[in-house]
This record gives C-alpha cells, sequence and structure tokens, in this order.
C-alpha cells in the first residue's frame, strides 16, 4: 500500500465529497488513559509508533495545518471543506467558520431551536468540555428521511473546537455507512466515542501555519486493490436505485478498482497511468447535458475539446482539459476529461479522469473506452 497525495481538479458527480454540515455546529472531548508498559517492552513498543506515525498526510487547509494517518481518503473539497475518509461508518467533514467557542456556547439555546425548526432531532444534547486546556463542544442530531441516504434516518455528530482567534473549527461526522437508528444504546454510544476519538486526535494534531493552503481538489489516498488475487478487471458493476439498476461498464486492458464507495468506484488504468472516477447520479432535475455544461463553463486553464458523442446507442456530452498548477515547490500540469450520459431511468452515469503522465487522455479516443456501458434491472 502506497500513500499519495494527488491533485485533482475534478469533483464531477463527487458525491462522496460533498459537504453536509447543514448549520451543524458542536464541540467535545475524550481523553484516553491506559496503564504504563514494562520498560522492557516499551522501546520495541515506541519504535512501532514513530513509525506509524511518520506515516502522515500534512494538509494545510484555512491556514490551519492537518496531520492524519495515512489510511483512507482526505480530500480538500470544492465547496470549502476537508472532507476525511478512513472508515466505511461515518465521514468526517471540516470547515473553519468565524466565531468563538464562547460565542457558539452562548448561542446554543438558539441554534437548537434552529435545528428542530429545520426537521432535525437532537440525539445527545450540546455539551462543553475542557480537555488538556481546550474547550469543545459536541452534541448529536438525527433527520429523517434525508436525501441520498440509505436509512430512514441519518445521525451527524458534530464537534467544534477553537481555531485563530474569533474563530471555531467545525467537524461533522456522518454516519452514512451505519443504520445508527437500529443500534441498542449501549452500541451506539461506542459508535460514538469511536468516531469521536478519531476526531480528538485530528484536532488534536492541529495547528496554525503561515503554509500556503494546498488547493481546492487536491486528495490524499491510500491506493489499496479490493481484490489483489485478480488485480486487473474486464468489466465491473455499479448498483444503484436501492439496489433495483445494475450498469455494467467495460473497462480498458490494465484497470484495477482501487475503491468503492457511496460515491461510486474508482479505477486505476495501470498502463496509462490514469486515475478514473465512475458513477451513477441519481439527479432528477437536470440532465446529463445540464451537468456538462455547468462543469465545463467553469473557469478552467484550457479546454482542448468537448461535445457530445454517441457510444452503443447511449449520447455522452463530454469535454477534456489540461491545467498548469502552482504548487510549493514546482509547476505541473495535469490532464483531466469528463463525461455524462442519461440512463433509461432518469439518473446519469459520469466518468471522470486525472493524469499528469498521459497527456493522450485528453483524446476522446481514450474515454471513449469508458463510455461502453449496459444498464440491467437486477
Amino acid at each position: 500500500m502506497i500513500g499519495i497525495n494527488r491533485k485533482t481538479g475534478i469533483v464531477a458527480g463527487a458525491v462522496w465529497l460533498l459537504a453536509v454540515f447543514l448549520g451543524l455546529w458542536f464541540a467535545g472531548v475524550f481523553s484516553f488513559s491506559g496503564k504504563r508498559m514494562p520498560e522492557a517492552e516499551e522501546s520495541s513498543v515506541t519504535a512501532g509508533q514513530d513509525e506509524e506515525q511518520a506515516r502522515v498526510w500534512e494538509i494545510v487547509f484555512r491556514g490551519m495545518k492537518f496531520t492524519i494517518p495515512q489510511k483512507g481518503k482526505a480530500l480538500v473539497h470544492e465547496s470549502g471543506c476537508l472532507n476525511i475518509r478512513q472508515t466505511d461508518q461515518y465521514l468526517i467533514q471540516i470547515s473553519i467558520e468565524d466565531d468563538s467557542i464562547d460565542e457558539i456556547w452562548e448561542s446554543m439555546d438558539l441554534r437548537r431551536e434552529s435545528l428542530i425548526e429545520h426537521g432535525y432531532r437532537i440525539e445527545k444534547e450540546a455539551e462543553r468540555l475542557t480537555d488538556g486546556g481546550q474547550d469543545r463542544i459536541r452534541y448529536v442530531v438525527s433527520m429523517e428521511k434525508e436525501r441520498g441516504s440509505d436509512y430512514d434516518r441519518s445521525y451527524f455528530e458534530v464537534v467544534l473546537a477553537p481555531a485563530e482567534e474569533g474563530q471555531h473549527i467545525l467537524t461533522v461526522i456522518r454516519y452514512d455507512g451505519i443504520d445508527v437508528d437500529g443500534l441498542d444504546e449501549e452500541t451506539r454510544e461506542l459508535v460514538y466515542e469511536e468516531a469521536f476519538g478519531a476526531v480528538k486526535a485530528v484536532l488534536d494534531a492541529v495547528y496554525s501555519t503561515d503554509e500556503i493552503d494546498d488547493e481546492a481538489g487536491s486528495l490524499w489516498m491510500e491506493d489499496v486493490n479490493l481484490d489483489p488475487e485478480q488485480p486487473y478487471l474486464a468489466e465491473d458493476t455499479i448498483t444503484y436505485g436501492d439496489g433495483q439498476y445494475m450498469l455494467t461498464v467495460r473497462l480498458p486492458e490494465g484497470c484495477m478498482l482501487v475503491a468503492d464507495t457511496i460515491a461510486g468506484k474508482e479505477y486505476f488504468d495501470s498502463v496509462n497511468q490514469v486515475y478514473i472516477y465512475a458513477n451513477v447520479i441519481e439527479y432528477k432535475w437536470q440532465t446529463a447535458k445540464d451537468m456538462a455544461d455547468s462543469l465545463a463553463a467553469r473557469e478552467l486553464s484550457r479546454i482542448h475539446e468537448e461535445g457530445e458523442t454517441e457510444v452503443n446507442g447511449r449520447t455522452f456530452y463530454y469535454y477534456s482539459y489540461s491545467v498548469l498548477e502552482y504548487e510549493k515547490n514546482k509547476t505541473t500540469i495535469r490532464y483531466h476529461f469528463e463525461a455524462f450520459c442519461d440512463l433509461e431511468d432518469g439518473s446519469i452515469y459520469t466518468i471522470a479522469g486525472y493524469t499528469e503522465d498521459y497527456p493522450e487522455a485528453l483524446e476522446k479516443a481514450y474515454y471513449m473506452n469508458w463510455m461502453d456501458v449496459t444498464l440491467l434491472s437486477v
């Protein structure tokens, strides 16, 4: 497994990364304690801990530096938040906003009323805790039948922590991979505490910095092949619509699946060093052309080609572009393509690719490989 930092400007259909802050604010603390290890074992354990601590991603976001273990994914989303996905059970979303912790705490009654008015149920009342001299606020809310959720009731844990003077770090733990409503009270509390422990570890390591922020679209990811015994796939499927539909995607030679999340699937073309994201977006209020036109209208560095084409009777709207990005120590050209297609049930199939090493990915002849799909009813 290799931890890598990939700067990507593509976010077309990247639903996994969509921020869901919805005005939720919170903060909390959680302390760990343990017995001291025998000295004979301490040096070897410490060495292992040092090695583990060395495998981290350093992310500069809104003037703060976050140090995160190299596990799963982290992304600076274009919506203005830092997304961290290190488990299938929940997504951590971080933003930095105005108002101090004292100001937030003083207005908690008003915030509570606002949440209830907007359809949220208070699952754990807000509490203000102090750990190591640092205040945090923490609470849990839920909403019934939230759009896009797989569960009848969605749960969100909110944690607020101090940032720079007059600001706070807003962290939302979105429990999108577990049916919290179906857990007994004891198990539910264990889930809360485990997730809060992960958030606390992130917040304990953050500090302000003068370094340049990492650009929106910057992605850090652990390269993990989900099926090491069969690394390359000839085709794969995306199931959606509550399991009613299955989209079969035929893959170019040398492609492997590296991630499978609620946002769709990510593949790696090992021959040409291209990362490709494929997903089905269940939008009913816009078409594939609407999505393509909207995203292509962004101020991109250079559009290479755009238009529409037909593959196996389906119309795809596509465009490709290159971006000259100025990083801290170098300048890099990155190559992107995106394409969208309306499916029979009204959903939209999206593909988005990114590479630093294969300019030919800008050509339609390359990304048409990803347009060969078949829709089946399950």
